[in-house]
């Protein structure tokens, strides 16, 4: 530092600054939520979720027991070395800290729960969901048993 004593307006100033940084912060744990795509295909239910720069490790995926909603949970860490150095932050957008997102899945398609896929690349995450048969699908003759 230079000693150069700072005025009482620049004291306030860096207090403003420093006040909606935590504001902006807390908005955005409180609102943040991977963007989804859902689509459907004739064999599958596809979701894209947009996790850029979350290591798989910290991922968590899980279909409800009723097979309707999915959720996807997380954590995007910073690394350590990219914070310790910092004296001033001028904009910060991207969002560290854990995430959670509750899909809704489309109630008239029905899933394979043991047909479910995911694959992460470039920062994306796709899941894949394979549908299956309605159950009311093809007729069935059913034998009856008794006396002949």
């Amino acid at each position: 530092m230079t000693g150069r004593r700072l005025s009482p307006l620049d004291v306030f100033l860096q207090l403003e600054s420093d006040m909606r940084h935590t504001a902006q912060e807390a908005m955005r744990a409180i609102r943040f939520q991977p963007c989804v795509d859902m689509y459907e295909t004739n064999e599958v239910l596809v979701l894209k979720v947009e996790l850029a720069g979350v290591r798989t490790e910290h991922l968590n995926i899980t279909l409800s027991g009723d097979d309707r909603h999915l959720l996807i949970s997380g954590e995007r860490t910073e690394p350590e070395e990219e914070r310790q150095d910092r004296t001033r932050c001028f904009q910060l957008e991207v969002y560290y800290g854990p995430f959670q997102r509750e899909i809704p899945l489309p109630a008239e398609v029905r899933i394979d729960r043991d047909q479910i896929r995911a694959v992460y690349r470039d920062g994306f995450l796709q899941i894949t969901l394979r549908k299956r048969e309605p159950a009311g699908g093809r007729a069935r003759v059913i034998e009856v048993d008794g006396d002949s």
